[in-house]
């Protein structure tokens, strides 16, 4: 899959236009009978940064989560993983509530186990990341950026990326506190039980020419 660079929108206010969109509609776990639950994720870049932008088809929203680092897997969550170097499995999470709390993770060795909470002080507030949220009768979505030089503080061989150049990421929805539990992917995870924290299963974005 292929995403484009410095999408802009031609009312020139800024809004940025995401023109591929990762339909996250897999669900490993799934129970028969149980509720499908999808969304859907949009990436473009700039010289600056990666920006992300996902949207949950759900309804019946959780979140309580309200503090930078709470477990927003709790709540109704969107979820977007992704490897900064190609060939190594180090890998951020990126994980958000229907609010705009967030909780980032980085794992160095690629691992659950090595996963840890970001604590940067900057990062805890939403306009780092220029958060925004939005919410209607139908879904609900966040959009954010992420700086390449925030992306260095941990994996210092990440490069500004060139059209060519892959993204080995997942995106997920979940929501470990709903009536009925449910795991979202976008590329498929084969584990005999959730778990998101597995990058050999992350798919692979292209990054494409400036539109």
């Amino acid at each position: 899959m292929i995403f484009a660079r410095n999408a802009r929108d031609d009312a020139g206010d800024g809004d940025r236009i995401f023109r591929t969109s990762a339909e996250i509609g897999i669900m490993p776990w799934r129970k028969d009978g149980e509720a499908l639950h999808t969304a859907a994720a949009e990436l473009s870049y700039d010289d600056g940064a990666l920006y992300v932008r996902m949207r949950a088809f759900e309804k019946n929203i959780i979140s309580e989560r309200k503090q930078f680092g709470d477990p927003v897997c709790r709540d109704s969550c969107l979820e977007f993983f992704f490897a900064p170097v190609f060939g190594n499995n180090a890998y951020f999470n990126f994980e958000v509530n229907p609010d705009g709390v967030m909780y980032i993770g980085f794992s160095a060795d690629g691992t659950r186990a090595g996963s840890r909470l970001l604590t940067d002080p900057d990062i805890a507030c939403n306009s780092f990341f220029s958060m925004k949220c939005n919410r209607n009768d139908d879904f609900w979505e966040v959009s954010y950026r992420i700086p390449y030089d925030f992306i260095r503080r941990r994996s210092p061989d990440f490069r500004d990326p060139r059209p060519g150049d892959v993204l080995r990421c997942n995106f997920y929805t979940c929501c470990d506190d709903a009536p009925e539990l449910y795991y979202t992917v976008w590329h498929r995870i084969c584990s005999p039980s959730p778990d998101y924290h597995l990058p050999e299963y992350f798919g692979e974005l292209v990054f494409g020419e400036k539109e």
